[in-house]
């Protein structure tokens, strides 16, 4: 069972989260698998190159708990990602920092599919990764739930200010919860000797690119390039 826990600083609103989703009401598929990455080369992370192609995953949701699908615009949803083991259901050891750099949380894109159908999708268009070997990512769908105030309460927290970099615990604004999770297909990380290229950015990639999604897109696989020159 999903334990909520403490979140701090959310925007203080007056709507509620739209929808209300449970772990058992909706999940993730991932539309869009990894298959190869460069390794990120400690103190050299501003040549790195993307993991490719980006992951991309859709929300899915029973139409019987949101037949309105009010779940598209719910600004409180959000995915993480973290590396696992290619083979056992078991995160890689160290900080999220010594083994990831980059974008390593999406919120809630809606976005029309190729089909033409309004979707509810998180895009990573950004991971690299530190360590050389063959690993899964694991994608960790969460939503924000905030406390609301009334206009007292308002008043009474309008000194939230001095918490901001002070050694205190501001008061709690809400929690999360963890609504489930997928793992990737297995996919390599490769030193710059055996890396192939980044390929051809896929139709999914250059569809949301156009819906202004921001993607690093190629018009060519690396390889059929270098063959021109």
């Amino acid at each position: 069972i999903p334990t909520p826990s403490p979140i701090y600083s959310l925007p203080i609103t007056n709507t509620t989260p739209s929808g209300a989703l449970s772990p058992s009401s909706c999940f993730l598929e991932v539309r869009q698998q990894p298959k190869e990455a460069l390794v990120t080369v400690k103190g050299k992370e501003k040549f790195r190159k993307p993991l490719d192609p980006p992951p991309m995953l859709e929300l899915k949701v029973s139409s019987e708990i949101d037949p309105s699908q009010q779940f598209l615009q719910n600004p409180y949803l959000f995915v993480s990602v973290s590396l696992y083991k290619h083979d056992k259901d078991e995160p890689i050891e160290g900080t999220p920092f010594d083994i990831l750099t980059g974008t390593l949380v999406s919120s809630l894109h809606r976005l029309k599919d190729v089909t033409n159908k309004d979707g509810a999708f998180f895009i990573f268009g950004d991971i690299s990764i530190k360590v050389q070997g063959t690993y899964r990512l694991r994608f960790t769908l969460y939503e924000l739930q905030p406390s609301y105030f009334t206009l007292a309460d308002l008043e009474q927290h309008k000194d939230l200010e001095r918490y901001q970099g002070a050694a205190l615990d501001p008061p709690e604004y809400g929690t999360y919860q963890c609504l489930g999770h997928v793992l990737s297909d297995k996919f390599n990380v490769v030193l710059p000797k055996d890396f192939k290229g980044l390929e051809e950015s896929t139709y999914l990639s250059r569809a949301f690119s156009d819906q202004g999604v921001r993607l690093r897109l190629r018009k060519e696989a690396r390889g059929m390039m270098s063959n021109k020159r």
